[in-house]
This record gives C-alpha cells, sequence and structure tokens, in this order.
C-alpha cells in the first residue's frame, strides 16, 4: 500500500479528530480499492461478472439512504460511491485480463468469500466514508480514484 495512504489509515484509526475528514475520506478509498485485487479474484474464481448493475444500484441507494441519515447530500454521496465502484471495477478487469493473458500469476490462495469476508469489510469502509463526508468531505472525482487505484493495478 502507498506509505502516504498507510499513514493516513493509521492516523486516521489512532488519532481520531486530528486526520481531516478530507484525508480520511482518502485514505478510505485506498484501503476500498487495494481490496480489488481480492474482490477480482472471488469473481474470477467463481465466473461472476465484475460489473453487477442491479447489485450497485441497491448499493447506491443504501449509501444514499445512509448519506441522508448521517446528515450527507445524497447526490454527492451517490455520486462519490458510482466514481469508487467505477475505479475498483478497473483494477478488478485490469487483473482479471492479466491473469487471462498470463502476465500475472494468480494468488496462490483460494479466493476470499465475497459475502461473509469482502462486502462487510467493504459495507465498513463505506459507512466510514459516508461518515467523513457528512463531517465534510469533498468527494473524490473519478480521476482522483482513478489515480488511487492505478497504485492496485497489475505490474508488467
Amino acid at each position: 500500500m502507498n506509505r502516504r495512504l498507510l499513514t493516513l489509515g493509521l492516523a486516521s484509526a489512532l488519532l481520531p479528530g486530528c486526520v481531516s475528514s478530507q484525508g480520511e475520506l482518502a485514505s478510505l478509498a485506498g484501503q476500498r480499492l487495494s481490496m480489488s485485487r481480492g474482490i477480482a479474484w472471488a469473481k474470477h474464481s467463481s465466473d461472476l461478472p465484475v460489473y453487477d448493475p442491479q447489485r450497485e444500484t441497491a448499493i447506491l441507494q443504501t449509501m444514499m439512504a445512509e448519506g441522508r441519515r448521517q446528515g450527507a447530500d445524497p447526490d454527492t454521496v451517490r455520486r462519490f460511491f458510482a466514481a469508487e465502484m467505477e475505479a475498483s471495477r478497473r483494477v478488478q478487469w485490469a487483473w482479471i485480463e492479466a491473469w487471462r493473458k498470463d502476465l500475472a500469476a494468480p494468488p496462490e490462495h483460494p479466493p476470499s468469500d465475497l459475502s461473509a469476508y469482502l462486502r462487510p469489510q467493504l459495507d465498513e469502509i463505506n459507512q466510514r466514508q459516508i461518515h467523513a463526508m457528512a463531517r465534510g468531505a469533498h468527494p473524490l472525482s473519478i480521476d482522483q480514484l482513478s489515480e488511487i487505484g492505478a497504485r492496485f493495478l497489475p505490474k508488467n
């Protein structure tokens, strides 16, 4: 993980209130996008699609409702999470393509369970991101999220 993101993540965990809501949101986005390879491995191993529009729509509706509950603008929350999911899909597709073309070795471990292991972690990160936005963090753009996600792409 990028040293800057790791530092922000540790600081936000250890020193609540000392890291800005904006820094926390960026750190959480890095944590979320760092999970994309494992998510890709789980989906690829189970022949699940990377893009599931019905699932993403349901997630966005849930996030908007939670944003409203926490005092964040629902449309802002929707735009942020839609961009974050797009950035994650880009990383996932890159890994799957690399595995298919033998440009990268697949993980040596069995895939993690999406429902029991990965999605609960994502849900917790999502909640913390909404909380950061409710405290005033501005949503990151697709360009910013893609830049963060690029750190987790396969290296050729």
